[in-house]
């Protein structure tokens, strides 16, 4: 049939695909490069940015569609890249055609890149494309879907840091309808982190007023670093936001975020009826946090309560209140501190503590009659940026006054600064209620993991240090701790009316190891002993020069490893458990018992000297002495021998000399005979044992003859060598 015998409406309906089918064949012959200039001029007028496009292809099927490839857009000024995209595909409504008018049914950009970072007047660099433009000089935007695949943005922040989004996906469907949905994936990386991100959300856009919905908002992002793992943070909510300015609310804000440390797993949450935004800043109604630290033996939890942070007029969060409580707890100690503070945050990175005021107490096991008290009042802030916390306080601890500074700087590989400054530390209350219960188990291995990682330096100052008997005034140190090190020099105090200065290093970077070396002038040695190893056995002011090192893998190691020297300086004291004046001055009538008998010490018994000198050599726990020398009226002392600290033994000989010239018969007898006395025994009990044998042999040689006449009455007193007396013995 001939087409024009055709009705009119087919004939039209085939007239219209035959030119649409022109259409289509044609396109690759027309040439699109004065339209794709046109395009250019045209955006780059409207935007106020120099806006470049490489290609543009026209396509009518399946649908009709324009794509942009290479498009370049400048900042305001013309030259600094702001984005790019590889390519931009746009369908159109083939009804919006018919009518003459191009109103855009979805969108698909591919490869975008683009550079973002906030003003100096607090606008973003990108605000200036958000501004409403004439109708006429506008595409009608009727979308129901928007697609972003691969794109990226570096975010540049006031102080040059970049935070990169890459491989970014962004799907919306129906954003401007009642049911719509947007969902975005990709990942991101910080200067000391990395990770990914997806948020998931319903959505509704209210594009005349640049405003947006998004109920049931979730953002997921996983993070990971060099030090942190597997780390996890979730904020959701109901969004509402907008643009120009920016501005926004989420109601019901709620975030939880966890990460894993070495052992310990890092945990947070907070909610708030209100998180606002806006030009102001950041506010919140009632804030409830709570966050935990937890490892296989440990657990520190914390609960932060602010009724109110608002924005003030520089932009700074303020509360007026601030209340946290911090636990700590684990099978041997725990403690409770309870801070109350107004809080400052400046540009989320400077937070200010000004006027706190904390109040706590620490429990541990070893100190089983209460609780150490804590009150202190002062001041702390927080810099992000630079990586530094610094603290000043004054207050009580334990109800003595107490002064501590503490700085940190490096929140991956700390250093800390300190001082502290306290009145009084008297520990005596909180030792064992049962007399000579250990506070510690002497074998277990004692944990210096602590010391690792530590970097620190400061001083401490202690007006008075209790432990027990044990009593240190004006305790100065100044403390060095790096590389699995820690050092005390100097280490100076004011002990039993003399004083101490000297050194002390514990060096953990192999097998742990303490060494000390002190000089103690003008000592009351017989109350340092006493009080510290609950020996009462040697009194009198001198001086002790110690130069000592030990394992210190446990409290036992400690007193049994020792290696080194001690010097000890004595003068006008005494020597308990026997008299050796008085032994050798009734030897004559005494030798039987004496000799080869075991004798208790009896500490009611003292010998006195006039001075004392020994130096005493310890390896491994065992102290060895071979040159006492003691002085006391009239006879001397000498020895040698050994002290089994480890195992509290003692294996000494004591040499006993009369000098002579003393006017006491009984020992001016004595004189040149060398009487040995033997310790042996345990430390806290000896005993002794008097060798009276070279005595025995001068007293039995034969007497000579009496020159003086007896007086009447009186029998005459055999001489020292007579042998009408022999010794009864072994």
């Amino acid at each position: 049939m001939p087409l024009h015998q055709l009705p009119r409406g087919l004939r039209r309906t085939l007239y219209t695909l035959a030119g649409m089918l022109a259409l289509v064949a044609a396109l690759p012959l027309i040439d699109l490069a004065p339209l794709r200039e046109q395009m250019a001029a045209d955006a780059s007028a409207s935007l106020g940015r120099r806006v470049e496009i490489g290609a543009v292809r026209l396509a009518l099927l399946p649908r009709p569609n324009v794509t942009l490839e290479n498009v370049a857009m400048s900042e305001p000024d013309g030259h600094a890249l702001f984005a790019r995209f590889d390519s931009a595909r746009f369908s159109l409504g083939w009804g919006s055609l018919l009518k003459r008018r191009a109103e855009l049914a979805d969108a698909r950009v591919s490869g975008l890149r683009m550079v973002a970072f906030p003003l100096d007047d607090g606008r973003l660099n990108f605000d200036d494309l958000l501004t409403r433009r004439p109708k006429d000089k506008r595409i009608s935007w009727q979308l129901s879907r928007l697609d972003l695949v691969d794109a990226a943005l570096d975010w540049r922040s006031q102080d040059g840091r970049i935070t990169r989004y890459s491989q970014l996906d962004l799907h919306a469907l129906n954003p401007e309808g009642e049911d719509g949905a947007i969902t975005v994936q990709g990942k991101l990386a910080a200067p000391e982190w990395g990770g990914s991100l997806r948020i998931d959300s319903q959505l509704r856009v209210q594009r005349d007023q640049l405003a947006a919905s998004l109920k049931g908002f979730k953002l997921a992002i996983n993070v990971e670093t060099q030090e942190w793992h597997d780390g996890r943070f979730v904020l959701s909510g109901d969004l509402n936001a907008a643009a120009a300015p920016w501005r926004g609310v989420l109601s019901n804000a709620a975030a939880q975020a966890s990460m894993q440390h070495g052992e310990r797993r890092w945990q947070a949450a907070f909610k708030t009826p209100a998180l606002r935004l806006n030009e102001a800043g950041l506010s919140t109604g009632r804030l409830e946090a709570d966050f935990g630290i937890k490892s296989s033996g440990q657990e520190v939890a914390g609960q932060l309560r602010v009724e109110q942070l608002a924005a003030d007029a520089a932009g700074s969060l303020v509360a007026n209140a601030a209340r946290l409580r911090l636990q700590l707890l684990d099978e041997q100690q725990n403690a409770q501190l309870d801070f109350e503070s107004p809080l400052r945050i400046e540009g989320w990175r400077k937070v200010a503590l000004e006027g706190f005021n904390l109040t706590g107490a620490y429990r541990n096991k070893a100190l089983p009659r209460g609780a150490i008290k804590l009150e202190l009042g002062g001041r702390a802030a927080l810099d992000l940026a630079r990586e530094r916390f610094d603290w000043d306080s004054r207050g009580l601890l334990d109800a003595a006054p107490v002064a501590a500074q503490i700085s940190l700087e490096d929140f991956v590989s700390p250093k800390y600064a300190f001082g502290f400054d306290l009145a009084k530390l008297d520990l005596t209350p909180y030792l064992p209620a049962a007399e000579g219960a250990p506070l510690l188990n002497a074998e277990q291995a004692l944990d210096w993991r602590w010391l690792a990682q530590l970097n620190a330096r400061g001083d401490v100052r202690l007006g008075e240090l209790n432990i027990g008997k044990l009593r240190l005034f004006n305790l100065q140190a100044h403390v060095e701790a790096a590389k699995k090190q820690l050092v005390l020099e100097p280490l100076a105090a004011d002990i039993y009316g003399g004083q101490l200065k000297g050194r002390l290093q514990l060096d953990t970077s192999r097998a742990p190891r303490l060494r000390l070396t002190q000089t103690l002038s003008g000592m009351e040695i017989a109350a340092l002993l006493s009080d510290t190893v609950g020996l009462e056995r040697l009194s009198g002011r001198g001086n002790v020069n110690l130069d000592v090192n030990t394992s210190a893998r446990s409290l036992h190691s400690l007193r049994s490893g020792l290696s080194g020297r001690v010097d000890l300086m004595l003068t006008r004291g005494t020597i308990a458990g026997m008299d050796v004046g008085d032994m050798l001055r009734g030897l004559r009538s005494n030798l039987a018992k004496l000799t080869g008998d075991i004798i208790p010490a009896d500490t009611a018994r003292r010998t006195r000297f006039s001075d004392l000198s020994a130096r005493f050599v310890l390896k491994d726990g065992v102290a060895e002495n071979r040159d006492l020398q003691v002085r006391a009226p009239f006879f001397k002392l000498g020895g040698s021998g050994r002290f089994d600290l480890g195992r509290g033994q003692v294996d000494y000989l004591l040499q006993a000399e009369v000098g002579g010239g003393s006017g006491i018969p009984e020992l001016d007898a004595l004189r040149g005979v060398v009487i040995p006395i033997q310790l042996a025994g345990s430390l806290a009990s000896p005993t002794y044992r008097v060798d009276t044998s070279a005595l025995r042999e001068k007293l039995v040689k034969p007497t000579a003859p009496a020159s003086a006449p007896t007086a009447p009455g009186k029998a005459a007193a055999p001489a020292l060598n007579s042998k009408a007396a022999p010794a009864k013995g072994r």
